[in-house]
């Protein structure tokens, strides 16, 4: 009941992270109730009884995964539970024999959860999901904490009936007590210990054989943070074995099982009657095989109703041919996030860092403020031929995967780069897939790299801070920051780390080795975040983290970069956009927002984020004059579907563009969807993959295939016009407006079809006055 009152609490204790924080109570009480049936010989018996601790389970499991559900969908499955639960409570009332207490309890019980299912939808209508969903995680709580002081002390139900040894553990074949079933028990439990031990050792050798694997195919370096992505990795292969046991293979038992009992029925009266000894060799053979197994199949689920353990082996067992498959064969089909346990480590990482990276960000900052001895021009990057004339440079954001979507842009930014007057390149968001490490730098950043000749800058995304920014740091800071940097990173972490200042000096080492060898210009920046200033056109490059936060140094870097961009024409180029599939992201996040509004008074009029795989561009006017917010992540990770097959009926603004267009989208994957993964592709054609997000399934169609839709963007800034040019490049050179698709307003729909999608801005109007 205690517990309860917290869960009240909740949304406004815990903001924005409320929603997963309120799966640990639903978590407790479903744990608690399934330890206490299935621990209690009167009750694990029966299948109702587990009902109500799988509907608090699944309620949790919905909010932990909440951020990958539309908020209709999230509400619908949770009042959805909370109903059935309202109706298993009500309707166990009504059964079996229990005594008048224990049957007001349940009633009372159901009828709260009926009651919370209506005030939890009227309080989302009325005063939106975070109270709603406090208020239905407190009550439930607290309803399941006066059950347990209310519930009588003896037991009740119906006792369960002693397992005689000679009869069929499935009751329903129908069949008498026979003592042929005894001999097989018998003969089954004396070799059970030895079956026990082999069996362990078998699962145990075939961990480590994955685990292996992975270590191997993940290149996981010999640090133990390296070594967490093959851990997790084997884990989610266990976990994905025991998945697609209970989720598959044991339902399809099951059925088979009903189907054949008849058959199986027939087998054993012939074994009773001893016809089977008149049968040929082979036959009476396969019958006893074949019946025999059965009965220790039979044996084995019927243990499984009374053991969590003997439960979780058995769908182990059934599923791990299938998982061990599955694993095997990844590579072969191409990176998937879903069905790639070694993609999984990434969620890992981001619940491990995300609350550290403002506290390492300052503490690198100060540290390499204090190695330089500070300055104004402490985080300033002044790339060649940007001071007079015109000059252009690419922004790509969202490269990383080092597969091919990465590489079919690599014709068009190498062409362009070998143009004199394009001066630098900036990576804006994650130019490391899965989780930034340094192991995966050759691969995904310095080979799709190779043959750029000009200055590489770096703004990391969510991904490259799942490795407390090591990679990054090594790879994109000067090497005296970079040391300043990592050194600051452990000493914030109270040196509990593997990292070391041998690891600092191999790290260092290694980056130098491969911008030696590959000819890559970078390192000529000392943080995460830094700005380039000219007379009239100023960059600011800002670091929002995972959570969407700057912290104390960043922020106080971004007010002198601003005051020193007054005047100018500024460019904010951010780890994460305002707007995103036509919604306004910013929303229910005060930081967020916050922080946009800073840079719009501070005249900032185009802004230009990744962290969404495609582009999109809108054109607000919220402030009083116009504001042109990019986004520019379709660099080479997989293609975001949910903008072009979800785009709302009212975006967040009137004026836009996205690319690529819906009838692209849908016809490559029409083509390329291949037979399993159709059931998931009609999820998403007929009902927007509801209650799930549509984007939330995008890495689900990650096809490395042509036709490409990844995209970059080229930025000119052309003084002799007094203009700066935003045009964007897709797989087979610049895009037109025909290649997008747009508001009524737009440039795609109201300019010259076939003209180059590029988007014009003066210089001077767009300066900050």
């Amino acid at each position: 009941m205690l517990l309860g009152i917290l869960a009240l609490a909740a949304p406004v204790a815990t903001g924005n992270w409320s929603l997963q924080f309120l799966g640990f109570f639903p978590l407790i009480i479903g744990a608690t109730n399934f330890y206490g049936t299935v621990t209690n010989p009167d009750l694990r018996s029966q299948p109702g009884v587990y009902l109500t601790s799988l509907m608090a389970i699944a309620a949790a499991l919905v909010l932990f995964a909440s951020p990958s559900f539309v908020v209709s969908g999230l509400m619908g499955l949770l009042l959805a539970l909370l109903f059935v639960d309202g109706v298993i409570k009500i309707g166990r009332s009504t059964l079996g024999s229990r005594s008048d207490t224990w049957r007001m309890v349940l009633l009372a019980n159901g009828i709260a959860s009926l009651a919370l299912t209506l005030a939890g939808w009227w309080l989302w209508r009325q005063l939106g999901i975070d109270i709603a969903i406090g208020v239905l995680i407190g009550g439930y709580t607290i309803a399941a904490g006066w059950s347990l002081v209310m519930s009588p002390a003896g037991v009740e139900g119906q006792p369960a009936e002693t397992e005689r040894e000679d009869v069929h553990p499935d009751p329903k074949i129908g069949l008498g007590p026979n003592a042929l079933f005894k001999d097989i028990g018998a003969r089954l439990d004396s070799g059970a210990a030895t079956a026990r031990r082999v069996e362990v050792r078998w699962l145990l050798v075939f961990g480590l054989i994955m685990f292996i694997v992975h270590v191997v195919r993940m290149q996981s370096d010999q640090t133990w943070l390296g070594l967490v992505s093959p851990v997790v990795a084997t884990i989610g292969d266990i976990l994905m074995a025991v998945g697609i046991g209970a989720l598959v293979v044991l339902p399809l038992r099951l059925l088979w099982r009903r189907i054949s009992r008849p058959a199986e029925r027939a087998a054993w009266q012939l074994r009773f009657s001893v016809q089977d000894a008149k049968l040929h060799a082979l036959p009476r053979w396969a019958v006893q095989s074949w019946t025999d197994g059965r009965y220790a199949s039979s044996r084995a689920l019927r243990n499984a109703r009374l053991s969590v353990y003997a439960s979780g082996l058995l769908a182990f067992r059934f599923g791990l041919p299938l998982a061990a498959l599955m694993a095997a064969v990844n590579p072969i089909w191409g990176f998937s996030w879903y069905f790639n346990t070694e993609s999984w480590a990434s969620a890992f990482y981001q619940k491990v860092t995300e609350l550290r990276v403002d506290t390492w960000r300052d503490r690198m900052a100060t540290a390499v403020t204090s190695a330089y001895d500070g300055g104004p021009d402490l985080f300033r990057v002044s790339p060649e031929g940007t001071e007079s004339g015109d000059f252009r440079f690419l922004v790509i954001g969202d490269p990383g995967e080092g597969d091919a979507s990465q590489y079919s842009l690599m014709e068009q930014y190498l062409s362009l780069g070998r143009q004199d007057d394009v001066r630098f390149l900036v990576i804006s968001s994650d130019v490391i897939y899965p989780a930034g490490a340094m192991v995966d730098y050759e691969r995904n950043f310095f080979m799709p790299y190779k043959g750029w000749r000009k200055p590489i800058y770096a703004l990391p995304g969510n991904h490259d801070w799942f490795d407390a920014l090591e990679g990054f740091n090594a790879n994109f800071l000067e090497p005296k920051a970079a040391g300043a940097a990592l050194a600051a990173r452990v000493s914030a972490d109270l040196y509990l780390t593997s990292t070391n200042e041998k690891r600092i000096s191999a790290l260092l080492a290694s980056a130098a080795r491969l911008r030696s060898l590959y000819g890559i210009d970078a390192a000529r920046q000392r943080a995460p975040f830094f700005e380039i200033q000219t007379a009239d056109f100023a960059l600011l490059a800002i670091d929002t983290g995972i959570r969407r936060t700057l912290g104390r140094e960043q922020y106080a870097w971004l007010d002198a970069a601003l005051e020193r961009s007054r005047g100018k024409f500024i460019l904010a180029i951010l780890g994460h956009p305002k707007y995103a599939a036509g919604l306004d992201t910013s929303l229910g996040d005060a930081a967020f927002t916050a922080l946009y509004d800073r840079l719009e008074k501070a005249g900032v009029k185009v802004f230009m984020a990744g962290d969404t795989h495609a582009f999109e561009h809108y054109l607000s006017t919220a402030g009083g004059s116009p504001t042109h917010h990019f986004v520019n992540g379709g660099g080479g990770a997989y293609l975001s579907i949910g903008g072009a097959l979800a785009w709302p009926e009212k975006p967040a603004v009137p004026v836009w563009e996205f690319y690529p267009p819906p009838g692209a989208v849908y016809d490559k994957l029409d083509a390329e969807t291949p037979v399993w993964k159709q059931p998931m592709w009609f999820w998403v054609k007929t009902i927007g993959a509801w209650p799930i997000s549509v984007e939330t399934l995008s890495a689900m169609f990650d096809f490395n295939r042509a036709p490409f839709f990844q995209s970059f963007m080229e930025v000119r800034v052309e003084r002799s016009k007094n203009r700066v040019v935003f045009a964007l490049h897709g797989a087979n050179g610049a895009l037109r407006w025909r290649d997008l698709e747009g508001s009524p307003a737009s440039a795609s729909r109201s300019g010259p079809n076939d003209g180059l999608a590029e988007y014009v801005i003066d210089l001077k109007a767009s300066a900050n006055e």
